[in-house]
């Protein structure tokens, strides 16, 4: 028994709308009206005719229909996860990406124009604790002395760390000052006039 649409309507009790009737229909002159909400009659014929086959099949089959939306679920989750692993690849290469242009800009011969050098400050990440950082590796932190009248304590600051390839410093809330004292952060400055 193959149903078809075969009407929408809207019924009503004391003047007001009351049910939004769905009809289906076989060749072979049967009917099946289905009921919803009388907001539903605004809806599209093809969504109702979908929407009354998954009520029938829903009150007929409750089993096979629970299992039906368990496997849609299923479905939609192992989408939900893929598109969570295809955007956590898209935000690794972007990060990737971020620290090559990083290390380009901090590598231009002169140094950067201000401007520049403060966006791109405010986007490198600062000192995280026990983070194990290496060689050639990139902070943001703010200037700790008050020696320099052109660069104001406290201004967002790029420094690298220095060391022997194979060695690490694993950052323990050590202060940038200590640091640059014991030789293993150098500061990259940019172009001040």
């Amino acid at each position: 028994m193959k149903l078809e649409f075969l009407s929408k309507s809207v019924d009503y009790v004391g003047g007001e709308p009351y049910k939004t009737r769905v009809v289906l229909g076989n060749s072979e002159g049967a009917i099946y009206p289905v009921f919803f909400d009388p907001d539903f009659i605004s809806k599209e014929s093809g969504e109702l005719f979908k929407l009354a086959l998954d009520k029938i099949f829903f009150v007929n089959f409750p089993d096979k229909a629970e299992t039906d939306k368990f496997n849609q679920i299923d479905e939609q989750l192992e989408k939900n996860k893929k598109a969570g692993e295809a955007n956590k690849q898209k935000v690794e290469d972007v990060a990737t990406l971020t620290d090559v242009l990083i290390s380009l800009a901090i590598t231009r011969d002169g140094g950067m124009e201000q401007s520049a050098y403060a966006k791109v400050a405010a986007i490198i990440k600062p000192l995280i604790k026990d983070k194990r950082y290496f060689n050639n590796d990139i902070v943001s932190m703010p200037y700790p002395l008050d020696t320099n009248p052109k660069w104001a304590q406290g201004t967002a600051t790029i420094f690298k760390f220095q060391m022997q390839q194979s060695e690490g410093y694993t950052y323990q809330n050590q202060t940038v000052a200590e640091m640059l004292q014991k030789g293993v952060l150098t500061i990259v400055m940019p172009k001040i006039e």
